[in-house]
């Protein structure tokens, strides 16, 4: 009788109650809803919410967990604190930020500020908000310490070749006349302004955007009164606060559905380049939909590329650009640049071989046999 009861109440109040060890957790069911505002990338997201209460030695702590669709993707933010009303909020703040740094940077949009400085006449002065400025700044270290392999100043060719469409192959004219655009290098920055110096300069922000998001939802939260966070934006993660170690998979590169790897960070961000999910297939080829902006070309499709880095930013940007280095002259890039680890999953034949820098030591966790895990040197 007191499990129909409990049915009952479960079914009419949309919680779920579940006892384990003398100890009660309350779970929130599901709910979907329209978004009417995100009109960017979806036309409707999914809004979960879930709480849960952790009892341990006297002290309790709160874990919100929030699911929404954002910048094309699936955003998953779950933070802890002392008390529920305290983990809601810093969740919603985080969210917020997100939602600005979409609505800042997206080229999916006409309305964003972004959108605006790619449409300036050649030669305008163009005054920026604060954080685009710093951003675009943070772009063009990259840009400049990969020597152009970070580009996403490369709208054009992104263009061209139809990545937004379903992929297509462009004429040779057609690739001549988008390489005479210098990417980034037609784009002065003095401080809070810009000026395009080419007329075909397109900023992309595919490269950057989630990274940069996911930067402001950490600085949001590193203001709030909590304990730790989690932000899972499609993948790219950023953690926060008193992390014991968060663990995220590494698929196989050929199917993103079995994981193969699992790595575990306590801190920064990670972000990772591949192409199992976007790869192009045009006139019955496949192709990256990773440009290399010095040719123009799509790169060799090797596998997956990993990065962790101090900030979302920077791993977004160089999970990109040290794809597009290549495996060799990736891990030889960050060799030469401490404080940046790279994890390079490669397919072969018969297995696949995974390279990791040292710092990855005691962070990796082999899930399939076929992986041959080496560590390279200092």
């Amino acid at each position: 009788m007191m499990d129909m009861i409990k049915s009952i109440i479960e079914r009419k109040s949309g919680l779920k109650i579940e006892r384990k060890r003398g100890r009660e957790k309350e779970r929130k069911i599901k709910h979907p809803f329209v978004l009417l505002s995100f009109r960017s990338f979806v036309l409707s997201s999914l809004l979960l919410l879930t709480a849960s209460s952790v009892h341990a030695a006297g002290n309790k702590a709160v874990r919100v967990v929030r699911h929404i669709g954002l910048m094309g993707t699936t955003l998953t933010v779950s933070v802890e604190a002392v008390d529920r009303p305290t983990a809601l909020a810093a969740g919603e703040k985080a969210v917020r930020a997100l939602e600005a740094a979409e609505a800042r940077l997206s080229t999916w949009r006409e309305d964003t500020e972004l959108a605006r400085l790619n449409r300036a006449t050649v030669g305008e002065t163009v005054a920026l908000s604060q954080k685009l400025a710093e951003e675009l700044a943070a772009v063009r270290h990259w840009w400049k310490e990969t020597n152009g392999a970070f580009d996403p100043g490369i709208g054009v060719l992104v263009d061209i070749w139809g990545l937004r469409q379903g992929g297509r192959r462009p004429t040779s004219s057609m690739l001549a006349q988008a390489k005479a655009c210098s990417g980034l290098a037609a784009l002065s920055l003095n401080g809070r302004t810009a000026v395009r110096q080419h007329p075909d300069l397109k900023i992309e922000e595919g490269g950057f955007g989630k990274g940069a998001g996911l930067d402001a939802a950490i600085r949001i939260l590193g203001a709030s009164n909590i304990l730790s966070a989690t932000i899972d934006l499609g993948g790219q993660v950023a953690v926060i606060g008193n992390m014991r170690s968060f663990s995220l998979a590494i698929a196989d590169p050929a199917n993103r559905h079995q994981s193969v790897l699992r790595v575990s960070i306590d801190q920064g961000a990670i972000a990772t380049s591949g192409n199992s999910e976007r790869g192009l297939v045009i006139e019955g080829t496949s192709y990256s939909h990773i440009l290399d902006p010095r040719s123009g070309q799509p790169v060799p499709d090797f596998g997956t590329l990993t990065v962790w880095a101090p900030d979302a930013l920077t791993a977004d940007c160089l999970s990109t650009g040290l794809y597009v280095l290549g495996p060799d002259q990736a891990l030889d890039w960050a060799a030469q640049h401490p404080g940046i680890e790279v994890l390079v999953l490669e397919t072969t034949s018969s297995s696949l071989q995974a390279h990791a820098t040292a710092g990855w030591k005691d962070r990796i966790k082999v899930e399939d046999p076929r992986v041959e895990l080496v560590f390279e040197e200092k």
